[in-house]
């Protein structure tokens, strides 16, 4: 089983893509799209499979933003690594699937949203502000974010 996921701010304007979630983790939440990269599968491919099965866009250029550890404090459930990426340039209608409602939503309602995981309104500033690559980790403890620790490279 892979524990490598992807993650990808799809920006348009002032909006960004984003998905209410229908599965764990975060269900209910808005978050990017994004999801498992698969066997024999790069994180790049990964991250266009995910957005067009997702949303129903194709990313016609999609950028390496940064990579993420994130834990648990328990130690029985590994690491994970998170592979961020960006894109401003895609086509088609957004379509939506069972992974959950897609929206178009302007930025500022991501960060005043109760309905957003910690984590990405944590990691969104260095996302859409910032074009250095991101590095760090998560750690949760009970499924509330306890460790916030990144850095630009």
């Amino acid at each position: 089983m892979s524990n490598v996921f992807t993650l990808c701010v799809v920006r348009e304007d002032d909006k960004i893509l984003v998905q209410k979630r229908e599965k764990a983790p975060f269900r209910g939440y808005w978050n990017a799209p994004g999801g498992k990269v698969e066997p024999a599968e790069t994180p790049k491919e990964a991250c266009l499979r995910e957005v067009m099965e997702e949303t129903g866009l194709y990313l016609n250029d999609v950028k390496l933003r940064g990579i993420i550890t994130v834990s648990t404090s328990r130690r029985s459930h590994g690491t994970s690594v998170l592979m961020l990426f960006e894109s401003t340039d895609f086509q088609g209608e957004i379509t939506g699937s069972s992974e959950g409602q897609i929206e178009w939503v302007e930025i500022d309602k991501i960060y005043q949203s109760k309905n957003v995981p910690d984590s990405f309104t944590y990691l969104l500033p260095y996302l859409i502000e910032t074009d250095g690559l991101i590095t760090g980790k998560f750690v949760y403890e009970r499924d509330k974010l306890e460790v916030f620790d990144v850095s630009l490279q």
